[in-house]
């Protein structure tokens, strides 16, 4: 079992520069992946984002590469013709708007890219097989961790998962008692309505049925211990199993659900109330698991 929370860090030394990778993620519905790079590095962003998507499958990842560029390794090159252009057309459009206009240096970095690295394509293809032993070393460190909050969430989910099964058995137990609630409960009122006339048994019998069918969570209750059974052999597994957790506890919560809509009795509505508690807790962690 993995978190959807995440974070790994690297450096190191390429040939053109030095790299620091940072990587981390939180969780989401689906995978979604920002990228921070150095203009330098935007021709790595296919190749960063396949790399990316075959460790991760759901989570919102951010990776934010620095880059520090070896001065010996590149050449800046100034295109004085382009920046003389852009000068005048701003005085041009000073001229026609009737503005006042001050030739800044700052004004027209804002506006044109004059100076870049004097760097061909094909050098910075070779730079990926330096750069992407730091990158694999960030995705490593952030996989670890991943893991490692993975087994924290598994454990906390198992206790809650006990938790919810001793609810159940206790439901199981206050179930069985049902019809003896149900036959006091009748007998009383008709005692209270008609003190003076002997209790038919037969109609008693009837009016039992009536309730205790239409209170019957037999099958709920079966159907809930199934899913805590798939929801234990989930937790063990090795595979990704974010969504099918979330749609078994959205199947334990309309079963518990239904227990709540049949149930009669303090103690009954009480043991409802906290598997529903646990299973809220649970939720919160399961949405959290890739």
């Amino acid at each position: 079992m993995k978190s959807m929370t995440g974070f790994g860090y690297a450096e190191g030394m390429g040939e053109l520069g030095f790299y620091q990778v940072y990587l981390k993620s939180v969780n989401h519905r689906f995978l979604e992946i920002n990228l921070r790079l150095p203009r330098e590095l935007l021709g790595w962003e296919e190749k960063i984002n396949a790399a990316l998507r075959k460790v991760a499958s759901r989570g919102k990842l951010e990776l934010r590469v620095d880059f520090e560029p070896r001065e010996e390794a590149f050449a800046i090159e100034v295109n004085t013709a382009l920046a003389q252009a852009y000068l005048e057309a701003l005085k041009k459009l000073g001229t026609a708007l009737s503005l006042s206009f001050e030739p800044r240096l700052e004004l027209l970095l804002q506006i044109g890219e004059f100076i870049h690295l004097k760097k061909g394509e094909s050098v910075w293809g070779k730079e990926w097989d330096s750069f992407f032993p730091i990158f694999e070393a960030a995705m490593a460190n952030f996989l670890a961790y991943r893991e490692i909050e993975g087994e924290k969430l598994r454990e906390d989910l198992w206790t809650q998962l006990e938790e919810l099964e001793r609810l159940v058995q206790e439901i199981e137990r206050e179930a069985g008692k049902i019809r003896e609630y149900y036959r006091e409960k009748l007998s009383q009122k008709i005692r209270e309505a008609m003190p003076q006339t002997k209790i038919d048994e037969l109609v008693l019998a009837q009016e039992l049925i009536f309730y205790v069918d239409r209170s019957d969570i037999n099958e709920e209750v079966v159907r809930l211990k199934a899913h805590i059974s798939r929801a234990r052999k989930v937790l063990v597994s090795k595979d990704l199993v974010g969504r099918e957790l979330e749609f078994i506890l959205q199947e334990m919560h309309r079963e518990i659900n239904t227990i709540g809509s049949k149930s009669s009795g303090v103690l009954l509505s009480s043991l409802v109330l906290d598997m529903k508690t646990t299973l809220e807790k649970m939720w919160e962690q399961a949405h959290n698991v890739e």
